[in-house]
């Protein structure tokens, strides 16, 4: 069962007590456990792989990336050397594995100390047989590219948030992501964060092909060009960086962190040089989004009819609300597009099932694709979402979960 729209409106109205939350969110949610628990860890109608190594702990990272490439030949992943039910140690690396699919073979292709457990080492292919991932080596942060086929590595001298092809990448200061919460930062070097200082650091653009990097717009300038009192002494950050189809547009996150530490969230677009900086949601929270074409952006975000999946039009900033009374009953998730075809997941209900539905935009067909058991063992940092991917071609779906009591990555067969 999942919480209702006044539960939800609760759950809105604490988030500005973010330690009160915290403390009656969890006690909350475990007292709903103990009257709707199931007697099955997951169910689907569709065919699901394990994918892991020697059966050790697996997982991919974020929901916007695709871990098979476009052939469907090789799959990337991220094995742990560590229970994952515990905080990442960055002194235990996570091993970066190549699976063949054809042949089923493993191979173990280097090792990561740069990683989290929601995005991993950002790893990502940049072409059919090239990937790129996040290191942490000689005291830096790094990136590195291989390829398959030479069996070489590219050294980057700077990490990755995102990329198009082998071209360029937007990065950010990993580090400065350990505030509110530490799911998506690295903590490797221990930095001191200078909070008052915003005007160097912020977006960076990083040259593939001539490793050099760039600050292209500063957190500073974000703040001047959307300026809110709520921003005095707050501590700011860049997140969620995701590049348009054609490289030309960047989309991000401007989120702030009051005193009490409440967040609140703007989401911008500028162009790949930093320049025509534009606000496209402005009302306090933005959740996840995805690109669904050059023009317009699907996310969950806080708009004109609440807190709801959007389709926003970057150029006349129309916005429409989608899956209404369909979707927008299971709050937030993770959307990923194929097509007319959106993936989602959901965050855990009251037995602790994470859901996967697969929502047509053409028809407003919803679909459950299957639900996942997770234990309160995974929770806050070591919380397993779904993260689904589609592959390529529309005809697997890809999934990190923990319902059989340890984080896997799973592989779903669509079938059409």
């Amino acid at each position: 069962m999942q919480y209702n729209k006044f539960e939800r409106t609760i759950a809105y109205f604490l988030s500005k007590f973010p330690g009160l939350k915290l403390s009656i969110k969890k006690s909350y949610q475990k007292l709903n456990y103990m009257k709707y628990k199931k007697d099955y860890n997951y169910k689907s109608k569709y065919t699901i792989t394990k994918i892991s190594l020697d059966n050790k702990e697996s997982y991919f990272g974020y929901y916007d990336k695709s871990p098979i490439n476009e052939t469907n030949e090789y799959i990337i992943f991220h094995s742990s050397n560590t229970d994952t039910k515990n905080l990442p140690n960055p002194n235990i690396a996570v091993d970066i594995v190549l699976y063949d699919v054809k042949s089923n073979k493993y191979q173990i292709i280097d090792k990561s100390f740069a990683y989290n457990w929601q995005q991993g080492s950002k790893m990502m292919w940049i072409d059919t047989y090239q990937f790129i991932y996040n290191v942490f080596e000689d005291n830096q942060y790094k990136s590195k590219i291989y390829d398959i086929k030479t069996n070489q590595f590219k050294i980057i001298d700077f990490p990755i948030y995102d990329t198009y092809k082998d071209k360029f990448a937007i990065s950010l200061n990993f580090e400065r992501l350990d505030i509110g919460r530490g799911d998506y930062a690295y903590k490797n070097k221990n930095i001191k964060i200078d909070w008052n200082d915003n005007k160097n650091d912020g977006l960076y653009f990083i040259d593939l092909e001539k490793n050099e990097k760039r600050l292209i717009l500063s957190l500073q300038e974000v703040i001047e060009f959307n300026y809110k009192d709520s921003m005095k002494n707050a501590k700011h950050k860049f997140n969620h960086i995701m590049i348009s189809p054609n490289g030309e547009k960047v989309m991000f996150m401007h989120r702030w962190f009051l005193e009490n530490g409440r967040r609140l969230d703007t989401l911008l677009i500028c162009d790949r040089d930093g320049k025509n900086l534009k606000v496209i949601a402005d009302k306090g929270m933005v959740s996840h989004c995805y690109w669904y074409d050059n023009e317009n952006i699907f996310g969950y975000l806080r708009e004109f009819d609440g807190d709801k999946f959007y389709m926003i039009n970057i150029n006349s900033l129309e916005k429409k609300v989608i899956g209404k009374n369909i979707i927008d009953k299971y709050g937030d998730g993770h959307p990923t597009i194929y097509k007319e075809k959106i993936v989602f997941d959901t965050y855990p209900d009251k037995a602790r099932m994470l859901h996967l539905f697969m929502y047509d935009l053409k028809n407003n067909n919803l679909e459950e694709l299957g639900k996942f058991f997770q234990s309160f063992d995974f929770y806050g940092e070591t919380r397993c979402d779904l993260h689904p991917r589609f592959s390529f071609d529309g005809k697997k779906v890809f999934f990190d979960s923990v319902h059989e009591g340890k984080r896997y990555l799973y592989m779903m067969e669509l079938g059409k």
